[in-house]
């Protein structure tokens, strides 16, 4: 069972952290000095204060809408380098872009860090290829990492090629992609990867021209005998999908045992 609880404080709004009940009667000292440089107050369901919440907890979610600078960037980063159990990052729509500076302080400036992460969402941040190529020995270091999403920002091809590389490396299980500058270059590189037959969800909506080099690209993909692939989203709200790309699809299903779901 988890426990949820709040921290409220100069990263202006809530962040949603989860620890286990186990962890919570393991905890021994109150981190004060942290908490206090931060100006950020603890308190669990039951307004108690929590021993050592950063080190047990195993999901941080930021704020919706966060606009980080610099400053704030380093002060996440200083908390992620004390986390020892977190398997679940939500770092989802910062309101100015991500340079690469505040991107190496919040995931490289420490060093190595010493948690499992399994999840990691970055989404909605406004970031581009330069910005993922800083973070890529960051997302190659977590071998557990099994779903990452880095949907709705300026990722091109190339940056694709870049997320293929991080495939060969780590069994990512489900991969969000909607919403970037990705069209079937990028998308190769992505399918041909070395752990690609582990995904078993990809989304890959409203990216670069859907046109039918990508259905054909993503037919053999799904016509492959070692698929894990469940759940597939594809399509663009500035085009129709096409009868005869709907068709190709269902084709290369025919002899497919694991697809349950297709968002066209």
């Amino acid at each position: 069972t988890m426990s949820k609880m709040s921290i409220v404080g100069s990263l202006h709004g809530p962040i949603e952290i989860f620890i286990s009940n186990e962890q919570r009667k393991n905890m021994e000292k109150y981190m004060a000095d942290l908490m206090k440089s931060f100006g950020i107050t603890c308190c669990c369901e039951n307004g108690s204060k929590i021993d050592d919440i950063i080190n047990s907890a195993t999901k941080i979610k930021f704020p919706h809408a966060l606009h980080l600078n610099l400053d704030k960037c380093r002060e996440i980063g200083l908390v992620l380098s004390r986390c020892k159990m977190l398997q679940e990052l939500c770092l989802n729509g910062n309101r100015g872009s991500f340079r690469e500076d505040m991107l190496v302080a919040l995931f490289l400036a420490e060093g190595p860090y010493n948690f499992p992460l399994k999840s990691l969402d970055l989404g909605n941040n406004q970031f581009g290829t330069r910005e993922l190529t800083t973070i890529l020995p960051f997302l190659k270091s977590w071998e557990a990492l099994n779903s990452l999403s880095v949907e709705g920002n300026c990722i091109n091809n190339r940056g694709a090629q870049l997320l293929a590389e991080v495939l060969d490396t780590v069994r990512i299980r489900r991969l969000s992609l909607n919403r970037n500058q990705i069209s079937k270059e990028g998308l190769s590189c992505i399918l041909s990867s070395q752990n690609a037959r582990y995904l078993t969800s990809l989304m890959i909506s409203d990216n670069e021209d859907i046109g039918s080099a990508v259905i054909d690209e993503i037919a053999r993909f799904l016509s492959r005998a070692t698929t894990s692939l469940k759940l597939l989203a594809v399509g663009s709200h500035r085009q129709c999908f096409r009868i005869v790309w709907f068709e190709k699809l269902c084709q290369s299903l025919q002899n497919n045992t694991t697809m349950s779901k297709m968002s066209i």
